[in-house]
């Protein structure tokens, strides 16, 4: 007969206590495994991306762009690589996520300009004078990670052949050390992620994760801590993978970001 309990008056046989916290144990491992679903999820292959490309003509700034598509200037400058709103020049073509058509947009003339024919002289007409514009704000934050290894960049981050790339491929040497690019607990370890090969996720603070694929070796296991810059795998070349190199990848709340904007 087994043992009993007695707890404020009540009585609870012992296997009663192990079987509800065997329960509580399996409910916690499932909320667990729940919350990594939906944060490797979006890791699952690159997705053909919506948007269309805009052809920068004379006169149009960044700002006045964005704003024309009503498109987040931050997300434009990621995706394109623009870390300066100042030196995007005519003829350049720039993705707009979410727009389904080209639109015109007008360009900036500055006070002064509007009053003058297309000759250099000056127009008879009533000048238009202009406010000064913003350039608009993009935010960098190259404090806030380390490189993860040594080597040179083969894949920007952004949209490649229709498809968005969620993170920049950097190619070394097979077995070069890759390193923790910040301080935070490893969330996965494994190679359970179709296409990623040998694949380690860090948890960091204010919503952060860092991703690094196609590694020859593992070197750290689910709920370790690690420093930045502790090695935590060797770089390789396993899953989809056409030669040795490091997929690297920063997340912000399970949105994928341009890491050249948080690397030094």
């Amino acid at each position: 007969m087994g043992s009993t309990i007695v707890t404020k008056g009540t009585a609870y046989s012992q296997g009663l206590l192990l079987r509800v916290k065997e329960i509580t144990v399996h409910m916690h491992l499932a909320v667990c495994t729940i919350r990594l679903f939906f944060i490797i999820l979006p890791l699952a292959g690159c997705s053909i991306y919506a948007g269309v490309y805009h052809t920068v003509e004379s006169g149009q700034t960044l700002w006045r762009i964005t704003k024309a598509y009503d498109a987040d200037i931050q997300e434009v400058a990621e995706l394109n690589d623009i870390s300066d709103p100042t030196q995007i020049r005519t003829g350049q073509r720039i993705f707009i996520p979410g727009a389904w058509r080209q639109i015109k947009v007008e360009p900036y003339l500055p006070a002064g300009d509007d009053n003058k024919n297309g000759s250099g002289k000056t127009s008879t007409r009533q000048p238009t004078y202009h406010q000064e514009e913003p350039e608009g704000k993009i935010v960098l934050e190259k404090w806030r990670f380390v490189w993860p290894v040594k080597g040179t960049i083969i894949s920007p981050f952004g949209i490649r052949n229709g498809k968005k790339h969620d993170g920049i491929d950097i190619a070394a040497s097979e077995g070069s050390p890759v390193f923790a690019a910040q301080k935070g607990e490893v969330i996965y370890s494994d190679n359970g992620i179709r296409g990623y090969g040998n694949i380690v996720m860090l948890k960091h603070a204010e919503g952060f994760i860092t991703v690094y694929a196609h590694n020859k070796e593992n070197l750290v296991n689910i709920g370790e801590r690690v420093e930045k810059g502790d090695v935590i795998a060797t770089l390789g070349g396993t899953g989809n993978a056409s030669g040795p190199h490091l997929h690297f990848e920063i997340r912000k709340d399970r949105n994928p970001r341009n890491p050249l904007f948080f690397l030094p």
